[in-house]
């Protein structure tokens, strides 16, 4: 039967009306992304939308700073014209988070497997943590959706740096960030492209979204926030950890950066009012069109 009855503990009615912690919206996503991902379309019935842009099957795993804009892509994806765009996150908070500490929960290890045990994923996103600075996590990732299906891509995405509040300013946050980015997180990058060489894989540089809105709030130049950690529709970061808000303008403009990243849809064309004075898809392009084109993916 492809029926499934899901128990909440402590809970005896619909928990999806009131899930503070995620755990029936997690299940419900997760079965009915087992069942696209178990019933692809056959290929003489995919038609390419208008747009132009076909979408993939995307297997997505990382933390707090990753999660969010991941579970964006859907909605990006329907509102830019991209078809058939399926995807499942597998979620945990923080250094849990990181590739090799997913690998070694065995609950966490066994959800993404079901997901890339169908051979139909085609893109593999996951996130950086630098308390796991190795490739080892990544290899064991790679090497087991590479033997269920050899054509899978990948990319890593570089968050914000966490604790903002500890650099000074603007310019030594974002210079942080930058020299991490264009030095060590490159030469990673080319580690494991060493390592996989007949394998796409691609980095998306969202983290760099905060220091532009940083920037431009320090310099009075974002009428948007008013403190740079708030309550919502106040600050840039919900708190000193540094996250975002939900459906605030860190967590949208971030999503930007990687609708362009995985689908390269013109931003300048997009047909979405986020209905901030602020140009996030100007930023967010703006990102995108600097990212050095040797570590883009293929659609951009």
């Amino acid at each position: 039967s492809p029926h499934q009855v899901v128990l909440v503990d402590g809970v005896a009615d619909a928990p999806t009306m009131r899930d503070v912690d995620d755990t029936a919206h997690d299940a419900v996503d997760a079965f009915v992304s087992g069942v696209l991902a178990g019933n692809p379309p056959h290929p003489s019935f995919v038609v390419t939308p208008p747009s132009g842009i076909v979408g993939q099957r995307l297997m997505l795993m990382g933390h707090s700073f990753f999660r969010p804009m991941a579970e964006q892509m859907p909605f990006h994806a329907v509102r830019s014209g991209v078809a058939g765009h399926t995807q499942t996150v597998e979620f945990s908070g923080g250094a849990s988070g990181a590739p090799l500490a997913l690998w070694n929960d065995a609950g966490h290890r066994a959800n993404v497997q079901a997901v890339l045990d169908t051979g139909t994923v085609e893109l593999f996103g996951m996130t950086y943590e630098p308390t796991s600075p190795t490739t080892e996590g990544y290899e064991l990732w790679f090497d087991y959706a590479l033997s269920k299906n050899p054509d899978t891509k990948f990319f890593i995405g570089l968050p914000w740096a966490d604790f903002p509040s500890r650099y000074a300013d603007a310019a030594a946050y974002a210079n942080f960030w930058q020299s991490s980015h264009d030095g060590s997180w490159h030469d990673f990058i080319d580690v494991l492209r060493g390592l996989y060489p007949d394998v796409e894989i691609y980095c998306i540089p969202y983290g760099q979204a905060a220091l532009e809105l940083r920037t431009l709030f320090e310099a009075g130049n974002l009428p948007e926030i008013s403190v740079l950690t708030g309550v919502a529709g106040d600050g840039l970061f919900r708190d000193n950890k540094g996250h975002g808000h939900e459906e605030e303008i860190l967590y949208d403009t971030a999503e930007l950066v990687w609708l362009n990243a995985i689908y390269g849809v013109e931003l300048d064309e997009y047909a979405y009012d986020p209905d901030y004075i602020t140009d996030i898809k100007a930023i967010a392009k703006s990102i995108m069109d600097a990212h050095d084109p040797n570590y883009n993916g293929p659609n951009r």
